[in-house]
Parts: C-alpha cells; structure tokens; sequence
C-alpha cells in the first residue's frame, strides 16, 4: 500500500516533543508526500484550525478521542528472537547465554532469522514503533544475514539494521577482563567483513530509505579488543553507525568496557553503547563530549541481575538516554508501559536517598516529559535519524502514533497535558493508528499493509520447528549445562 499523497488528522490532542509546538489540547495535523506539513492548534472559540485543506483530496483521519504523538524510536532489541517469545520469562543472565546464544541461536535457519525479523518489526509496529535498532548477533552464515534483512524490509519499519559481527558458536563469555589485547585473526575476520560489505552494497545503497546499515561489533568480554577495533575500522570505512553492549555484568570483577574504548581511541557519536549499568564514575565522565550515547534496557536488566537502570547517569553525561525493548523472548514489546516502568524506578531511586532520614520528596525530579523522549527524540538521536524523526515537527518525515483515548479505561483523561496521559495512562493496547513516512501501516487497532494471517503462520511454523529442535537437543538447557567461565562458583 503506497502513502497517500496528502493526509489530515483532525482534531487531535498533540504531545508533540518538539519545543515550539510543545503539547497542543487539539490540533489538525498535514501530512504531504510523507513529510508532516503543519501542525495547526485549533481555536477554542471558533473550534477550527488554520489548516485549510480541499478534504477531497486528501485522506482524514478522525482524531478528535486520540492523543497523536511521534512514533516511538526503540533503540534496542534482538529482534531475531520473537517467535521465542516469553522462554525466558523467568531466565537470569546464565539461562541466556546457555538458552538462548549457545542453543536455540544455532538452530536457526535463515527462514526463521526472516521469520524473526519480520515478526518482530510488525509486533513493534503494533506497538507504536516505528524505528528500531536492530541488534542482529546471530549471522550463522550469509543466507541468514540476507532472511534478517529482507524480513525488517518487508515488514516496513524505519531504523538501523545491525549487522552482527560475533560468530556465534563462540560466545562462550570468558574470565578475563574486557580489553584483552590479542590481535585479529584474518581468517574470522575476513569473511565476516566481507558479508558486512556485500550485505550493504545489496540492501542499502540509496542512504535515503528508511532503513539503513549498521554494525554490531563483538563484545569486549568475548573478543580481543583488536579485532573489536577492526570492525570500528570497517563500520567506520562503510558510514555505519555502531551499537554494541557494555558494561551490563559485574561478575567477579568490572569489565570497565568504556575504558578500554576510550583507551583506543574508539568512542564517538557514531556508537550507540547498550546498558551500561556498571560503568564506573570514571567511565561515565570519559563518555562526557564524545556524542556516545546509551540505551537503557529496563525490564532485561532489572530482571535478569544487570544492574539499575542507568537512566540518571546517561542523563548527566551523554546526548541523552534512550530505551530498548532487549528480547521479547523475555520481556514485553510494549515501549510506552517500558517508559512508565523507567520513569517509577528512577524517581524511586532518587527519593530513596531520604527514606531512612524520614523525609519525603519536595519536587518531581523526572517528569513524564522526560520519559516520552527516552522514547521519541532521545531514541532518534541514538539512532542518528533525529533530522527525520523523533518529534511531530512540520518538514520531518511523518512517522506518527494516534492512541485512542475514547475507551471507559481513558475516560476523564487530561486533554490540558497529553504527556503525562500519554506516560501515565497508555500501552500498546491503545495504539490505535501508525504512519510510517506518511504510509498508514495500522489502522483502528490492526495492521493493513501486510497479510497478518500469512504472518502468523510463518511465525507458528518457526516456532514449531525451533521447539522441535530444542527438545530433540537436549531442551532449553542441556543438562549438565555448558560451562561459562564468568558464571563458575568462586572457590
């Protein structure tokens, strides 16, 4: 289904994240050749807008019980992993590695890496996301590499594709700290990079469509830090930006991930860092001025034993902290319910400091306007398409969410703050229309560019296949479990 040439979204709350605008109580919205157009606040008195549009050719959406805001940016998720979806519901750390990377990563099939991908980016755009960092760490050979990417092409969303770079029968985690210096080995290397240059030049030559190339380097705790520095060289060579996790463990000693970036000269605006949650003082102040930023994961690290949300010290010293969804394999793909999660921690975190002196907090520290650009700007930024995306702003592109505020569980809403309604009263189950780049991909509450029935039997049969296999290896932990180095008892 191509854009439509002109749009109208009549009557909607805004919450606009852009600093002129701000936050609208009504307003009509243009939507012209995928570009959003104007943002017109309609009159108390007269109860119009502005905007004078020849409705005939246009396409009008009735907004008038919906909050309209810029499509969510989620800057992190393996989205390979969503027909596992809920395996680890009550996984650690260990039950990952073991689980997931070291047994059902290397069951599949370039079918179900489509399968995944494609899924996975239509359950994000159901939620409400429509740009996503995808962190693609299970390239098993270059036909996988091809089903990841076709199957986020086909599913139409915006964002990063990260071509993973960790071979992935190796993730065994090692003892040592990160940073190790090694050296490069050019027989891992070579086709590894080699398969990043072709799937570039296949997909994403024209820079301008909606998704684009990037590259996730191995781990520091996994990889000598010179074959780590060799694909920054590569990534950097390409123009593709970089994400990559970090400090998200603290198991016998600091990985000090940052450090040995620094160290090397290999931080810049160009990486998007995962985590974080152990980084030192020190490392959060070398992160200061070099346009790295950090995406906290809240509902994987709280769960899984990776530290605090590092939603305060991104703030401090980064462009600004966005947040990711991780792995549905564990968690939810609800974005807007993952910002309220963020938003409750850390203001409990913060008021904490007083609880044992018996004092209770004066002002709100952090505000739900923080928490929609985690989620919006923030996000955009991380990913590199802020000059896009990220805020309803007349010359971007027009990827925009409508929630439906008109059901008994929304009534009484405070239309004089749609922000804090937005925050505080919405999920995925309110996300009632979605535009990408001006194409409407959903529609009263369901997805209309694709065959979703097609979808989901491709996605049961994954599944299937991917269950059959665990149980006829052993399940999803083999007994005795593999051993992990980082994960043995001390003595």
């Amino acid at each position: 289904m191509a854009a439509p040439d002109r749009i109208v979204i009549r009557g909607a709350a805004v919450a606009s994240v852009d600093p002129v605008i701000g936050d609208l109580e009504r307003a009509d919205i243009l939507v012209e050749h995928g570009a959003i157009a104007a943002v017109a606040p309609v009159s108390a008195e007269t109860g119009v807008s502005s905007l004078t549009v020849d409705e005939g050719s246009a396409v009008v959406l009735d907004a008038s019980e919906m909050i309209a805001i810029p499509g969510l940016v989620d800057t992190h998720r393996h989205t390979w992993q969503a027909q596992l979806r809920g395996i680890l519901a009550d996984g650690t750390i260990p039950d990952y590695l073991r689980g997931m990377r070291l047994q059902m990563a290397i069951r599949y099939r370039p079918e179900d890496m489509y399968v995944g991908n494609y899924a996975g980016a239509l359950d994000a755009l159901n939620c409400g996301v429509t740009s996503l960092v995808d962190y693609c760490h299970n390239i098993l050979d270059p036909e996988c590499a091809h089903g990841a990417v076709t199957g986020l092409l086909d599913a139409g969303i915006r964002g990063l594709y990260g071509h993973g770079m960790t071979p992935v029968t190796s993730n065994t985690w090692s003892e040592s700290a990160g940073g190790r210096e090694g050296v490069v080995d050019p027989a891992a290397f070579g086709p590894r990079a080699a398969l990043a240059r072709e799937i570039r030049e296949q997909y994403f030559r024209d820079e301008s469509q909606p998704l684009r190339f990037g590259i996730a380097p191995q781990e520091l705790p996994i990889a000598p830090v010179a074959a780590v520095a060799a694909e920054f060289a590569l990534a950097r060579e390409l123009g593709a930006r970089m994400t990559m996790h970090a400090n998200q463990l603290a198991v016998r000693q600091l990985f000090r991930d940052v450090e040995v970036l620094h160290e090397h000269g290999l931080l810049g605006p160009d990486l998007l860092l995962v985590h974080c949650s152990f980084n030192t003082p020190e490392e959060w102040e070398l992160l200061r001025g070099t346009g790295t930023t950090v995406s906290v994961c809240a509902e994987t690290e709280m769960q899984m034993g990776m530290g605090f949300p590092a939603i305060r010290e991104a703030t401090l010293h980064t462009p600004g902290p966005s947040l990711g969804i991780d792995c549905v394999s564990g968690d939810s793909g609800d974005l807007l319910s993952h910002a309220r999660l963020v938003l409750q921690a850390t203001r409990w975190r913060d008021d904490s400091a007083g609880y044992e002196r018996l004092v209770a907090p004066q002002e709100m520290r952090w505000t739900t306007k923080d928490a929609l650009s985690w989620i919006t700007m923030n996000g955009a930024v991380a990913a590199g398409i802020e000059d896009q995306v990220g805020s309803l702003t007349p010359g971007k592109r027009a990827d925009i969410v409508l929630l439906d505020m008109g059901g008994i569980s929304q009534a009484g809403w405070n239309r004089r703050d749609p922000t804090g309604a937005v925050i505080s009263q919405t999920n995925s189950g309110n996300v009632d229309t979605v535009l990408v780049d001006g194409r409407i991909v959903k529609r009263h509450g369901r997805l209309v560019h694709v065959d979703v029935e097609s979808a989901l039997a491709r996605t049961r049969a994954s599944h299937d296949h991917l269950y059959e296999e665990m149980d006829r290896h052993g399940g999803f932990i083999p007994q005795p479990p593999v051993d992990i180095p980082l994960y043995r008892e001390r003595a």
